[in-house]
């Protein structure tokens, strides 16, 4: 993962869960968002993959078999029968139920609508973060966000801001005992911004661990830049040596 701009949180939003085919095929209503396309293709060496498409934004995920949940839409797709198909993901901010048409295995392509769960969204609203656009309530669903992950982080001290923030902490796994790990290393968290930056940089309770036995005691924006520079504890334990000598 990269760092944090909304377009790159939601390129890697794509790591879809719970996934199952349904028969059917839900007409667009008021409180639907359509206008959604996908498309599967196989031409990564034997990697087939999923994209879908809404407006500016778009996530891709392999179906290669290392997420057990896409099983459902992996064979569906995978289906040697050319001809109508039609899956869905159905995830606590609402369901996403997709059809269209292959012209072989993993090749093809088609549209999808996207209906809100109401009691994910009143659940929102009730934590302060009734989302701005419907568009929102789909990239919850791609991100596979809840109102536990939202609940978890607040217990933690990290309470999400907006809608964007827990769309960021759930693409990038940041989940509430990722934070309490580094936490219980020694770092003071200040915002849900501190847990996201340093999931997307690879910091982890041993790296913190690691610079506080070196006898530094950073806060989470040095923390992060050591990091990002490359400081691993190895080396800071023999920078601070050399500088008490």
């Amino acid at each position: 993962m990269k760092i944090f701009s909304k377009s790159v949180v939601l390129a890697a939003a794509l790591m879809l869960g719970s996934t199952t085919t349904t028969p059917g095929w839900s007409q667009s209503g008021g409180a639907e968002l359509s206008d959604i396309a996908w498309t599967v293709s196989d031409t990564a060496k034997g990697a087939p993959s999923l994209r879908i498409h809404h407006e500016r934004s778009s996530s891709t995920f392999p179906l290669d078999g290392r997420e057990p949940d896409l099983g459902p839409v992996t064979a569906a797709l995978g289906s040697s029968n050319e001809g109508a198909v039609t899956f869905a993901i159905d995830r606590e901010p609402g369901v996403l139920t997709c059809r269209g048409a292959l012209d072989r295995r993993y090749e093809g392509s088609g549209d999808c609508v996207f209906a809100p769960n109401a009691a994910f969204e009143a659940g929102l609203d009730a934590r302060g973060l009734a989302p701005k656009r419907k568009e929102d309530l789909l990239t919850l669903a791609l991100v596979d966000a809840d109102l536990a992950l939202i609940d978890g982080l607040t217990r933690q001290g990290l309470a999400p801001r907006s809608t964007n923030d827990v769309i960021a902490a759930a693409a990038l796994d940041v989940t509430p005992g990722y934070v309490a790990g580094l936490q219980s290393a020694g770092l003071d968290l200040k915002s849900i911004d501190d847990a996201v930056a340093c999931r997307a940089l690879g910091v982890d309770e041993a790296y913190v661990r690691g610079i506080v036995a070196a006898g530094y005691e950073p806060d989470a924006h040095q923390l992060i830049a050591m990091k990002a520079t490359g400081v691993t504890p190895e080396y800071a334990q023999k920078i601070n040596a050399a500088a008490r000598n």
